[in-house]
């Protein structure tokens, strides 16, 4: 592309923004002087783009159907709005009874030509190079997705029997934050099961107690914990915690098996007035 036409893409944007600056303050009139004037600016450039022949034609009507013929030549898919946005903005207007209505859309068409005629106007190198980082943002973005996924889809899920609140769900078990707790409803035992995306060897589970933060009134007291396969009951150990206290009490259990799909945490007894875990880790 020419200096010439890369300097008319750069005056009609200056257009736009002051046109953008101008809608800010509540000017919509001038605002959509600027962007016919723009509009205007940038039809001229891409008819001086079209075969020299053509130029002798200087017929506003003939000049901006030459333009709209080379935009459809550089790939411009969107030269039918623009014809009607052309056909609406043909005389500039200062008056509010003037205007069109729906002004929007045709602001949106000078701005999506403006974006098209930017990329016309880099230097093949700079459209080469902007692709490139095109392509790399995407395959990040991507990459990032799948990871994502990935990760979603490989975490194991938690159910529970019950629940004290909805604060306390079965998930806050396995989300890897001591501060968070499931509890089970007041005075009942119950069972919260650890399910695994796909089939796991197991060799031991850590428990760390609740205590249900500033009252410290519920948590586990004895525990049996049972590793299941595809085929069913594994093997299953039993344990208990000594005391409720306000820190977070551990209780390491050895839990050898493979194909694991997944463990249930049985609460059989509990402190003062229900039962409940801060975290179930299994290794």
């Amino acid at each position: 592309m020419s200096a010439t036409f890369a300097d008319s893409v750069k005056r009609a944007q200056r257009s736009i923004d002051s046109a953008r600056a101008l809608f800010r303050e509540g000017l919509v009139p001038e605002c959509h002087d600027y962007m016919a004037s723009a509009l205007r600016v940038l039809l001229e450039a891409w008819g001086g783009l079209a075969p020299a022949v053509e130029h002798a034609s200087f017929e506003p009507a003939r000049a901006q159907e030459q333009a709209l013929a080379e935009l459809e030549r550089a790939g411009y898919r969107h030269t039918d709005r623009l014809r009607a946005a052309v056909a609406t903005t043909a005389e500039p207007s200062s008056s509010a009874a003037l205007l069109p209505p729906n002004v929007d859309w045709i602001w949106a068409e000078v701005e999506r030509l403006a974006r098209f005629s930017t990329r016309r106007a880099m230097m093949p190198r700079a459209r080469k190079l902007a692709r490139w980082r095109r392509g790399v943002v995407s395959a990040l973005v991507l990459a990032f997705a799948l990871l994502l996924a990935i990760r979603l889809w490989g975490r194991p899920h938690a159910r529970a029997s019950g629940v004290f609140s909805e604060v306390h769900p079965a998930a806050k078990a396995i989300d890897g934050l001591e501060a968070t707790e499931w509890l089970l409803p007041d005075a009942t035992a119950g069972w919260l099961d650890v399910l695994f995306p796909s089939a796991r060897s197991v060799h031991s589970v850590r428990l760390l107690n609740a205590h249900n933060v500033f009252y410290v009134d519920r948590g586990a007291k004895a525990v049996r914990v049972t590793a299941f396969t595809a085929q069913g009951k594994a093997v299953s150990v039993e344990g208990s915690f000594a005391r409720l206290t306000e820190e977070r009490s551990v209780l390491d259990l050895p839990l050898e098996a493979k194909g694991v799909t997944r463990v249930r945490v049985e609460i059989l007894t509990y402190f003062r007035v229900g039962g409940g875990l801060a975290e179930i880790e299994v290794h």
